[in-house]
This record gives structure tokens, sequence and C-alpha cells, in this order.
């Protein structure tokens, strides 16, 4: 199975000209017909589907783009993607922690206001 462009792009929901910046800074390699079409396959949607993820978690493209380069080199670049992985994993859980520190703040702020309110409404 092979998609082109508009169909992988409809399938993922990732416009056509992202999944063009993504080739050009090396992050996607669709195959090309004999028209010279990229053609995306399975492992593509695969890929895709994983680069997403990668991007919610707030990655940096420099960072995408050396995994990308090491998986396309293969098998012997496992403990370094793993690395870069881990390392990036660190600096999601310290952006989570700062997350949860502020929603607790607001939880906080929120709870004042409500008991403020019953206060104001206790006495009217």
């Amino acid at each position: 199975m092979a998609d082109t462009i508009s169909e992988f792009s409809k399938n993922t929901q990732i416009s056509e000209h992202t999944l063009r910046y993504y080739e050009k800074e090396g992050l996607l390699k669709p195959i090309r017909d004999e028209h010279n079409y990229r053609l995306y396959s399975e492992k593509d949607y695969d890929w895709i589907h994983f680069i997403n993820k990668l991007k919610r978690t707030g990655i940096s493209l420099k960072e995408m783009k050396r995994y990308a380069y090491l998986r396309e080199i293969g098998d012997e670049t496992i403990t370094e993607r793993k690395e870069l992985l881990l390392k990036h994993r660190e600096q999601v859980l310290l952006a989570y922690e700062k997350v949860k520190e502020n929603l607790s703040l607001l939880d906080d702020k929120i709870t004042l206001y409500r008991q403020m309110e019953k206060a104001q409404d206790q006495t009217e």
C-alpha cells in the first residue's frame, strides 16, 4: 500500500505543506514513483505518528532531525536514540512539574475566590 501526499495528508490530518517541510528537513523520506510523485507507506504512517507525539512533547526540530538521522542509520544507533529520548524525557518531566506547580497555584486562588463568594453571599 502506498498513498499519495494528498491521501497521506488527509489520513494524518497534516497539511501537504507541513509534509513537504518535514521532507525538506529530513524527517520524512517518501519514495517517489516513475512520475516523481511522493508515495507514503505504512511505515511512513507509523513514523509520522511518532513524530507528532514527539512534537507534542516540545522536542526541538534539531533533536527531531538528529533522531531521524540516527533512525535512518539503523540499529547500531539504538543506544544514541535511547539517550536522546531519555534526555528529552527529563526536560518533559521538568516542564510537567512546573505545570503542576502552576495548576496548584490556580487551584488555591480559585478556592480562595469561592470562599470569598460564599462569605459575600452569607452577608447579603
